[in-house]
């Protein structure tokens, strides 16, 4: 079973996880409709998420909704063995406050991008309320660690009970 880890140690877990990926998939809900969408985002400051994009339904989303959440993975070795983080928190675009894009230009290692293409692109930003990391990938241990705040609340899977 995965040790419970203090409230640090699965940060550092989950932003060295989230620094080796740039890919993910945002959700939001529209009018009570959910919907995804792939997207490429960007470490900011703490735990905060950027993400550039052109466009979308998600934007219009956010502004009636701003509850999302960011899901992060490796790709599945099996039905048990995954690793993966998902962030639910609370997401501001550009359209909504435009210092959101020079916060994001001060995390950006390309930053010129914003600049060059600032008519093409927007900014959303996600602040975590809760972030649940996994790594199954060793023993299929399916065990979540739930950081919340500062606080580390342990998630057994219940099919994991029943296979030990």
């Amino acid at each position: 079973m995965n040790k419970k880890m203090s409230s640090e140690e699965l940060k550092g877990h989950v932003l060295d996880f989230l620094s080796e990926h740039k890919e993910g998939a945002l959700a939001t809900c529209m009018n009570n409709i959910p919907r995804s969408s792939p997207v490429q985002y960007f470490l900011g400051k703490e735990t905060d998420i950027f993400i550039l994009s052109a466009g979308g339904e998600k934007f219009e989303a956010i502004s009636q909704n701003p509850n999302v959440c960011l899901l992060v993975h490796t790709d599945y070795l099996d039905y048990r063995r995954i690793k993966g983080v998902q962030i639910f928190g609370r997401a501001v675009t550009s359209l909504q406050d435009k210092n959101i894009v020079s916060e994001a230009k001060q995390c950006m290692s390309d930053a010129y991008i914003l600049d060059k293409d600032s008519d093409k692109l927007k900014v959303i930003k996600i602040i975590p309320s809760e972030v649940v990391y996994l790594d199954s990938i060793k023993v299929g241990d399916r065990t979540k660690q739930v950081l919340s705040g500062n606080q580390v609340i342990i998630k057994e899977d219940r099919i994991s009970a029943l296979y030990q």
